[in-house]
């Protein structure tokens, strides 16, 4: 077995069959021209453009990354998870590809003689990969939560994997693009969580080695640019382990082979960061310049706006809206007479005023580009991925908007109006499902943690977009509601 990181989520691994590519994005940037790869990605190599198999973690950009799925070979197989709403198969028959599989929760398939994989589903719309070859065990979870009992059925099959792959900085708005009346509206979440998160899932998968993974980006728009200044790095992780297993730290073009063992760059991206992200920076002005123009004159219809999460409202289910949301969402569009665009959800009510609500959650301010080409592909919930938000706090209005931000992620994807669940599919996965779900009710049953908790817990650091682009190319295949 080999595998080279590409970069950030994107994993290339030769087995002793079939050559497998992970969570393709290969160059370019996501959400709204936010996220680019740092340290930067090395140019795609023709193999990567034609692996045996691609697998898919879940359906946001910077994981399904649909300009450089458009650059792969057709002939490739493509793995997706089995989630309980089809979210992914017709979105990747519509790249062009005609051999999909999806993979039901916890089902160990045999790719060649001694090569397995598997995938593991948590929360509404992300997995954990596992890898198999003759014994070398590669988990990836990626942006994943797994834990509790689910958890413990991955290391029942797999226990002391070769090595973990995993996330350790944060992926949303959530608190770096917040600003609080009360500073402890803004303490919900910290950096040192990650971490925590990091390591806490290390010690129990005791893996041989653990790879600091998924979190390999720089905010280069200038809307978001202050933000690197808060990326947690793979030192950092390495430095706080305090674990028996070995943190690795791997950047873009490292690899592994079970023959040669690890082949590690000398190249410090980290150091000099600043000086690396300022060049960086300047070297894709040409493209922010040309996505201002493109979003200078573009403004928010509030019919549209108006229809779109009036429908929303009315497709949550009355007790959830009511207890999880319980304070008006405020959108603050400049270019509107009336600029404070309110979702009452308790009321199941979409209005607009001169002056905001005084018992609101926030007010949101998001380009009107941006605002506006997302509802145009259903993918709202991503703004909060995007960073190029902005959400002012009023005393305790976190948990009402975290919540409205999750509610509309379960909503944009398919999960919501309730009816949807009524199936053989959604019955089948909650059955494979059912530990995390009993572990889910146990947690609400003994009152361990607020809705919010609950909650964040799914939205989390998963909180990525769909709104794609490489080269200047903008996303126009947009998921069908």
């Amino acid at each position: 077995m080999r595998f080279t990181l590409i970069g950030h989520s994107t994993l290339y691994v030769e087995t002793s069959g079939p050559s497998i590519l992970v969570d393709p994005w290969l160059s370019g940037s996501c959400y709204w021209r936010s996220w680019w790869h740092f340290p930067p990605s090395a140019e795609a190599r023709p193999e990567w453009l034609a692996p045996d198999y691609v697998y898919l973690t879940h359906h946001h950009f910077d994981h399904f990354h649909y300009p450089t799925l458009r650059r792969l070979d057709r002939r490739a197989r493509i793995l997706i998870p089995r989630f309980g709403v089809d979210v992914m198969e017709d979105e990747v028959r519509g790249l062009g590809f005609a051999h999909i599989t999806e993979l039901p929760h916890g089902q160990v398939t045999t790719l060649a003689p001694g090569v397995e994989v598997a995938s593991y589903q948590y929360g509404f719309d992300d997995t954990t990969f596992v890898i198999s070859d003759h014994g070398e065990v590669l988990v990836d979870f990626n942006d994943c939560k797994l834990r509790g009992r689910p958890l413990d059925q991955l290391t029942d099959r797999f226990p002391n994997p070769t090595f973990m792959f995993k996330s350790h900085s944060w992926a949303q708005a959530y608190p770096n693009c917040y600003r609080a009346e009360d500073e402890a509206d803004l303490k919900l979440l910290d950096r040192e969580r990650y971490l925590e998160e990091f390591l806490d899932t290390a010690r129990e998968l005791r893996p041989h080695y653990a790879i600091p993974f998924g979190s390999m980006v720089a905010f280069l728009h200038p809307d978001t640019r202050y933000l690197n200044e808060f990326i947690i790095t793979p030192g950092e992780v390495a430095e706080a382990s305090g674990t028996d297993v070995e943190v690795v730290p791997m950047i873009p073009g490292d690899s592994w082979s079970s023959k040669t063992g690890f082949a590690i760059g000398d190249t410090d991206w980290y150091t000099e960061r600043a000086r690396h992200l300022d060049e960086l920076a300047t070297a894709v002005d040409p493209l922010m310049d040309e996505l201002a123009a493109d979003e200078r004159d573009r403004h928010v219809d509030w019919e549209t706006f108006a229809a779109y999460f009036g429908r929303f409202a009315r497709d949550l289910p009355p007790l959830t809206a009511r207890v999880l949301v319980s304070r008006p969402i405020v959108f603050d569009v400049p270019s509107s007479p009336e600029p404070y665009w309110v979702l009452d959800l308790r009321r199941r009510t979409v209005w607009r005023s001169a002056i905001p609500p005084s018992d609101r959650a926030d007010i949101i301010q998001v380009p009107e580009a941006v605002l506006a080409d997302a509802i145009d592909k259903r993918i709202t919930h991503f703004l909060h991925g995007s960073m190029r938000i902005r959400i002012d706090l009023r005393p305790g209005g976190a948990s009402s908007d975290l919540a409205f931000w999750g509610l509309l992620m379960i909503w944009e994807i398919g999960y919501l109006p309730a009816r949807h669940l009524f199936n053989p599919r959604f019955a089948a996965v909650l059955w494979r499902r059912r530990r995390e779900f009993t572990d889910y009710v146990a947690t609400i049953a003994g009152g361990r943690g607020s809705a919010l908790t609950r909650m964040s817990s799914q939205f989390g650091t998963r909180t990525h977009d769909r709104a794609g682009d490489d080269d200047g190319e903008r996303l126009e295949a947009a998921r069908a509601g």
